[in-house]
């Protein structure tokens, strides 16, 4: 499970299953990827604006949040709102 301190950044600790089923669907996985990947092709997920962020931020708990949801006038919204 997940360390949570008071405040700011949450600690991501998983536990990852390693049995038999597990280790068969990586073993499928690799060999997919084996037979499919072709290096002639350049990554795309390397270039463009699907470049890393230097800045980016690591999860944290209590991000703030502003705005709304609009408020509809649909049948459904006013059918729901009569249930709650």
């Amino acid at each position: 499970m997940a360390e949570k301190p008071s405040k700011g950044i949450v600690a991501v600790n998983p536990k990852p299953s390693k049995g038999f089923t597990s280790n068969l669907i990586d073993w499928v996985e690799n060999l997919v990827v084996k037979f499919m990947y072709n290096s002639s092709h350049s990554h795309h997920y390397l270039s463009g604006d699907f470049a890393p962020v230097r800045l980016e931020t690591p999860p944290t708990a209590d991000l703030p949040v502003s705005g709304s949801l609009p408020v509809s006038d649909s049948f459904l919204y006013k059918f729901y709102c009569f249930l709650i």
